[in-house]
């Protein structure tokens, strides 16, 4: 099990509040912190470890926050047993993560059956909300509200045939089979390709040959790079248009000299457009000197509502209690104002957001970054 532990500067401070005793309380996260997908999930843990130290240099709590993030690589194998870990830490209040939504369908009934709050900021399979899970929350739109959005936006470019790709990993699968769905008889495929292979030939071939105006993955900047630098190498000039799993900064790299022009979308506003995170996004890159990375301002608003909950709790409580006291607490919010949305949570834990929350976003070579074009309803000319 690999663990890594993250204390804040909190024994730094030379005037501690009047509010903090000796006491400590665990925050977990879960997702890939290294390997192939560590591009999309540092940034997530970035948002997260910001609020902890953020939290523990103010003593805005009653306790110090340690957090303790698991390295899952973002793996759904790996991801039973680093929940377990966690699960079994004595001073464990609540977790943040998982990360991806294979991982979070792996974990999802330990942490239920364990009573504590999984709060992820970025797993979007719309099935997650079918399981059960009563401690489990989400922070952004998922599957289904980003899938009618995305097609919506692609029909919009006033396309007629549009490729369906995907590597038949839980999220990857839900979203395309969502664009899919919406999309009608303008769609074709899906064509699949392996994750675990690099040479997608075959799928291309299958893909040139229904000479699509539009090609849409739905997967992860690890494998939509090199597809589209194959796409493009079999002169497939499709606009390629993938999601928040290929919104990294690594894409790039990865697609070479193609990657100009690619567009995701993705359930995550731009926090360099949002006037509410100008103090967050400062934050970031005077901590990590770069701007905030995919949903690390989600983690941060996540973060953040976890702490609302320990807020004005007694250090002395239970930790029984502490947990069943977040959990009540996050059943409860409404109209919490984040720094890019406003949270109200229905009863199976799922924020309440519609086509409002999914961006649509442009790789610029010239900033080596994916640029927001801006919210997707904002876009779309029906």
């Amino acid at each position: 099990m690999l663990a890594l532990l993250l204390i804040g500067p909190a024994a730094c401070r030379d005037e501690p509040t009047a509010r903090r005793t000796h006491c400590t309380w665990v925050l977990g996260t879960m997702g890939p912190l290294s390997g192939d997908y560590a591009s999309i999930g540092q940034p997530i843990f970035q948002g997260i470890e910001l609020a902890v130290d953020q939290a523990n240099d103010t003593g805005r709590l009653p306790c110090d926050i340690e957090l303790v993030a698991e390295d899952s690589q973002g793996d759904p194998n790996q991801a039973p047993a680093l929940a377990r870990g966690l699960v079994e830490n004595g001073r464990l209040v609540a977790v943040i993560g998982p990360y991806f939504s294979g991982e979070t369908l792996a974990t999802g009934r330990i942490f239920s059956r364990a009573g504590i709050a999984f709060v992820t900021p970025s797993a979007t399979n719309s099935t997650i909300d079918d399981q059960g899970y009563n401690t489990f929350f989400r922070v952004i739109a998922d599957d289904d509200i980003q899938g009618q959005v995305a097609a919506r936006y692609i029909a919009s470019l006033g396309a007629e045939r549009i490729a369906i790709v995907h590597d038949n990993q839980d999220y990857s699968k839900g979203l395309a089979d969502a664009v899919r769905a919406a999309l009608g008889n303008r769609a074709r495929g899906p064509f699949i390709i392996d994750p675990q292979e690099t040479d997608y030939s075959a799928v291309v071939a299958q893909v040139e040959e229904v000479d699509p105006e539009i090609v849409f993955y739905g997967g992860y900047s690890p494998q939509a790079g090199p597809l589209l630098s194959q796409l493009r190498e079999a002169e497939v000039d499709a606009l390629f248009v993938s999601d928040d799993g290929t919104k990294a900064a690594g894409f790039g790299e990865l697609a070479g000299r193609f990657a100009d022009g690619a567009q995701v979308t993705c359930p995550c506003a731009d926090p360099l457009q949002v006037p509410a995170a100008e103090e967050f996004v400062e934050a970031i890159r005077a901590t990590y000197e770069r701007p905030p990375g995919t949903f690390a301002a989600d983690a941060y608003d996540a973060t953040h509502l976890v702490f609302e909950a320990l807020d004005d709790l007694p250090t002395g409580m239970a930790i029984e209690d502490v947990r069943s006291e977040v959990i009540q607490s996050l059943h409860q919010v409404e109209g919490y104002e984040g720094i890019t949305k406003t949270y109200t949570f229905n009863e199976v834990g799922q924020v309440e957001i519609g086509a409002e929350g999914v961006w649509v976003y442009e790789w610029s070579d010239k900033i080596g970054d994916f640029a927001a074009l801006g919210p997707a309803s904002a876009l779309i000319n029906e």
